[in-house]
């Protein structure tokens, strides 16, 4: 199994399952805001992944994982250059930190071959 295949079947289940998760507690908590869009943007992604898995689309595993890697990348820098922009959770020292990573091995993941 190449880099990026798991990568796509970690970081989509995680976004899927996991975020899809926190997504619906604070849709029931707060309703609708930018931290839930957030969110919704990680579980669309989670989306995307199960059907590239489930369809078997071989060339879409680095695609996916380079998307993550600039997508969460840009996010990690705010996170790291603005703590706690606009006081949303997605640029607290935590969530910065696993932006970074998921940022970081999406474009190791899809970056090797």
């Amino acid at each position: 199994m190449n880099l990026a295949k798991l990568y796509t079947l970690i970081i989509g289940g995680l976004f899927l399952f996991a975020v899809g998760f926190t997504l619906a507690k604070e849709l029931v908590a707060v309703g609708i805001s930018i931290e839930a869009g957030h969110k919704a943007m990680h579980v669309l992604l989670g989306v995307w992944a199960a059907v590239i898995v489930f369809k078997k689309q071989d060339a879409q595993y680095r695609v996916f994982a380079l998307t993550n890697g600039i997508l969460w990348g840009a996010v990690a820098v705010i996170g790291w250059t603005l703590p706690d922009f606009l006081g949303l959770m997605a640029f607290n020292r935590v969530d910065t930190i696993l932006h970074t990573i998921v940022a970081s091995t999406g474009l190791i993941a899809g970056w090797k071959k």
